[in-house]
């Protein structure tokens, strides 16, 4: 039997979605808390409905497709939410970037009623959503997920199931972690370079000709493995030498440097760890 689609919350990702939808000659049902926004659902052809609740009455799988942990809270558990009308067996996904625990509230309040919720989060802008480039990573039983995969590849290019309940979640947040790290740290640097006579496009100029890529490019040999636990390989100069040099550099040219200074800490506790550091603090080897 074909699953009937409902969404909830249709601002900007949310109506990325409905158009991959509609290519995909899919139909859903929508409801958004913002009348601007139900115009939009309705410029894609989308019907909409009264409530979260009612958009729950008529569709067997349901988007949440709200932006924080309140959102998701009033969007499920709220007077005239989506628990509120979800028949049992329902399947409700939450592609919001939300904690785990938030996930689980919302689960637990479902199974009581039979409904199935599991997290779906979206790993794209909504530039890449219309584009059809967007990818879900999942948490929930794998049959739950064989379930939403059709459904997740009308609207995107992959679905990864990453684990149980909430591995999504926990995917979702430390993969943007690692984004906002590089964005930081690249800025940080390109403060203490340009305190250094630098010009800032420069930097980022050459740095596009010299860099030598992510980590995540070549993490196989970035890492080695002790059992399912990955340690950084090699940590010689860059992080007994260089990286404490880049941060005296900050300090000589007067630039506040916290990134680099916790990277700096970062890598002596590593250093310590494999015993690179001697005991009463020098470096071993410091003369390179």
């Amino acid at each position: 039997m074909a699953e009937k689609i409902g969404m909830v919350g249709v601002g900007n990702m949310g109506t990325q979605l409905l158009y991959r939808l509609r290519l995909a000659g899919e139909s859903a049902l929508t409801y958004d808390i913002a009348p601007e926004a139900r115009d939009r659902a309705r410029e894609l052809d989308a019907s909409v409905a009264e409530s979260a609740a009612a958009v729950a009455r008529a569709s067997t799988i349901v988007d949440v497709v709200v932006r924080t942990e309140q959102d998701v809270l009033d969007a499920t558990l709220g007077r005239d939410g989506v628990l509120e009308g979800a028949a049992p067996g329902t399947l409700v996904l939450l592609h919001s970037t939300i904690l785990p625990r938030t996930t689980r509230q919302v689960a637990e309040a479902g199974a009581a009623r039979g409904v199935h919720v599991i997290d779906a989060c979206m790993v794209g802008v909504p530039a890449v959503v219309r584009a059809g480039n967007l990818n879900f990573v999942v948490g929930g039983p794998p049959e739950l997920f064989e379930r939403a995969k059709p459904h997740l590849l009308k609207m995107g290019k992959a679905a990864y199931h990453m684990g149980p309940l909430c591995a999504g979640n926990v995917t979702k947040l430390i993969k943007n972690m690692t984004t906002g790290a590089e964005a930081l740290i690249l800025e940080e640097a390109v403060r203490i370079g340009m305190a250094g006579g630098l010009g800032a496009r420069q930097i980022f100029e050459t740095f596009q000709q010299v860099y030598s890529g992510t980590v995540l490019d070549r993490w196989e040999g970035a890492f080695v493995f002790e059992g399912d636990a990955p340690r950084v390989r090699g940590l010689g100069n860059l992080y007994e030498k260089d990286i404490p040099l880049a941060v005296a550099l900050a300090h000589d040219l007067g630039v506040i440097a916290p990134i680099a200074e916790a990277l700096r800490a970062a890598g002596e506790r590593a250093l310590a760890a494999e015993g690179v550091l001697q005991a009463a603090g020098g470096v071993e080897g410091s003369g390179r």
